[in-house]
């Protein structure tokens, strides 16, 4: 065969030169590649938004238990918990602009609602059972700063163990503490609580003491005329971890001081 006639049949049988098969091969790949993105792109938009409206009918629900016609929007859910915007048509005022409610999650999406407020802190957060973690996920913020508004709330600072809530009142009566024996407690506590953060992991070293209203009382002894206060406290860890305290202080004639925790004397 004639070199020329056949170098003639392989040009007319291969339209594109090699530099132009390659390009169009790649534009072809490329292609490929965009639609796949555009159909994951489609996937991962409907489905969350169809997952938010469960969320939303299931928080509905449970608000419409608590206010008839509750209107719900802005819900988030994460670890076990959801926090949505719920309204109240019919009211007014704050009521009326929405609430943020918190809402427990069972395990087949059902919701029941928990709490309702203007706000919650960090620590309101944490008596409800919601860590640290899962906070961080409801309200958009980072772990960091959701661990730093903590420690403002309760008064923390490079060491120094924070308190919180003795200054309300208690019950029975709606008795308070005053100023100088709050220091003494205060002190008391902090000596007890860095003692026991010396064998602690820093993460589980106790940061704030927060007074509760619940199961507080006071005594009085008709033969001593000492006075013996109670008060129920939450300790917080930097990790979040929160437990519960008993606490007593006992005041008496001569300047008789006396404090225990969980039953046990502090000095």
């Amino acid at each position: 065969m004639d070199p020329d006639l056949q170098n003639n049949n392989q040009i007319y049988n291969n339209p594109y030169s090699s530099a132009e098969y390659e390009k169009a091969k790649l534009i072809k790949v490329l292609l490929i590649v965009v639609a796949v993105i555009l159909t994951i792109i489609i996937v991962i938009a409907l489905v969350p938004e169809s997952q938010q409206n469960k969320y939303t009918q299931s928080a509905t629900t449970a608000a419409r238990k608590q206010i008839p016609d509750a209107k719900v929007s802005s819900v988030k859910v994460a670890g076990g918990f959801a926090i949505a915007t719920v309204s109240d048509p019919s009211a007014q005022g704050q009521a009326n602009a929405g609430n943020t409610t918190v809402f427990k999650v069972n395990k087949d999406g059902s919701m029941v609602q928990i709490a309702s407020g203007s706000s919650f802190t960090p620590l309101a957060l944490l008596g409800l059972g919601i860590p640290l973690a899962t906070q961080a996920k409801l309200t958009g913020n980072d772990i960091v700063q959701i661990k730093q508004n903590l420690a403002q709330q309760c008064g923390y600072s490079e060491g120094t163990i924070g308190y919180t809530g003795f200054d309300g009142s208690f019950n029975p009566g709606g008795w308070q503490i005053d100023s100088a024996t709050l220091s003494g407690l205060e002190q008391k506590l902090s000596n007890a609580i860095t003692n026991q953060n010396a064998n602690m992991k820093s993460d589980m070293a106790v940061i704030c003491v927060n007074a509760t209203q619940k199961n507080s009382n006071d005594t009085i002894d008709k033969t001593t005329y000492i006075s013996t206060f109670t008060l129920q406290v939450q300790f917080i860890t930097d990790n979040g971890t929160l437990t519960t305290h008993t606490v007593t202080f006992a005041i008496g004639p001569h300047h008789y001081r006396s404090y225990t925790l969980d039953g046990h004397d502090i000095l």
